[in-house]
């Protein structure tokens, strides 16, 4: 579903064959096919504009079966990308180059990578047509048709639309194992969808495991040393602190191209790590929440009891009034959080195809926090309800909590 067209020209540059890498990272990845990423632009360096463009094409390599080895930023300068691009190409399996196409003067990646094989850069004539045809241009000094001048060898590669089935309109150049992608994130994207054949290994497949523990770093540190000296070579371990999340203190990661190696590694350390510190991460309590909650309050546990007696002074409310009567005072503290999920279970258990909402009152005080207010509206558009707000010193409404649809004011105006 793709074409692939060379422009035959003499090649200036030396006997050029990609490496594959060593040590002990790459015997880690066994025999994946590496890649190199060379982002480029001034404004990436100068803090103008965020590169997005290199996390992406690490998600979808990694998918395809291939292992991202180095990532680098260069500006927009011809001898700086083409000593980059020499560098890589005769390094790894794979190049990625993001940014620098186009009309203007610092768009200057086609001539980049021609200098870094030793090639011209002529004008192909299938991009000419193509130019031509997209802005109908067909003066050759035109700033479009530098669009058009390439590298000699280089091949056009039309990707294929993953939704159509069609075959895109203008194609991807490539020169012996550089990819030339453009910057912007939409474009790129789209790109590497279409082109991900030309990436994917048959032979590779990554498999990963977490794990989540609530200890610090320090405390399984030794454990860690010991796991990675066990399993180098076979698995990757990764141990990232997270000091904002709710849920854990450190993500463990554990990356293998051999699943049997991989679990092998994930046994030792759930057996090793210190008991209680292993915690599930929960990204949506929401959903699940009566037949979590219900199963929590029929578990006989000591906290079960209590959930249980909670859930039955609900229950006796929703018995004696309907949701449009009931309301559930929220102002995103521990206690009322624990209450909304409790009663939000039970609602969502009796009335499992409501249409109602269930009303939810938020008494703002003089100065709020941003987080906690950010936080509330969260909640109540995770739980399905209706929030109110009320003021202690005013009857309007706070801008921060307004897109929330309300049921009464609880101050008259």
């Amino acid at each position: 579903m793709w074409r692939v067209l060379r422009v035959r020209g003499p090649l200036r540059a030396a006997a050029w064959r990609p490496m594959a890498a060593s040590g002990p990272a790459a015997a880690a990845r066994g025999s994946a096919s590496t890649a190199g990423i060379i982002v480029i632009g001034d404004e990436i360096l100068k803090g103008y504009t965020q590169d997005t463009n290199s996390f992406f094409m690490c998600r979808r390599l990694r998918a395809l079966g291939v292992s991202v080895a180095r990532i680098s930023v260069v500006p927009d300068d011809v001898e700086a990308i083409a000593s980059e691009v020499a560098a890589f190409a005769a390094r790894f399996t794979y190049v990625l180059t993001s940014g620098g196409i186009g009309p203007t003067h610092d768009d200057v990646t086609f001539e980049a990578v021609a200098k870094a094989f030793g090639e011209r850069v002529v004008l192909h004539p299938e991009l000419v047509a193509l130019v031509r045809e997209f802005f109908g241009k067909t003066e050759v000094q035109c700033p479009e048709m530098k669009l058009a001048r390439v590298p000699e060898s280089s091949r056009l590669n039309y990707g294929t639309d993953g939704h159509t089935g069609s075959t895109f309109k203008y194609p991807l150049v490539s020169v012996r194992n550089v990819y030339i992608f453009p910057g912007i994130p939409a474009l790129m994207e789209r790109a590497l969808d279409g082109l991900a054949h030309l990436f994917r290994s048959k032979r590779t497949h990554f498999h990963s495991r977490t794990i989540y523990v609530v200890s610090d770093e320090m405390v399984i540190t030794p454990l860690l040393d010991r796991a990675d000296a066990t399993f180098r070579g076979r698995v990757s371990l990764g141990s990232y602190p997270d000091w904002t999340s709710n849920y854990y203190r450190v993500k463990l990661t554990l990356d293998s191209e051999s699943e049997q190696d991989l679990e092998e590694a994930y046994c030792f350390l759930m057996r090793e790590l210190p008991a209680g510190v292993v915690v599930p991460l929960v990204t949506d309590c929401v959903s699940p929440a009566a037949v979590e909650v219900y199963g929590l309050a029929e578990s006989g546990s000591a906290l079960g009891q209590k959930v249980a007696a909670a859930l039955r002074t609900i229950e006796e409310a929703l018995d004696r009034y309907s949701l449009v009567q009931l309301c559930v005072g929220f102002n995103g503290g521990k206690d009322c959080t624990a209450l909304l999920h409790l009663v939000h279970a039970a609602v969502q258990r009796r009335f499992p195809a409501r249409q109602e909402r269930l009303q939810v009152l938020y008494i703002r005080i003089v100065s709020p926090f941003p987080e906690m207010e950010q936080f509330i509206q969260t909640t109540v558009q995770r739980t399905g309800a209706t929030g109110t707000s009320g003021s202690s010193c005013a009857s309007s409404l706070s801008p921060t909590v307004s897109s929330m649809t309300r049921a009464t004011r609880p101050w008259g105006a």
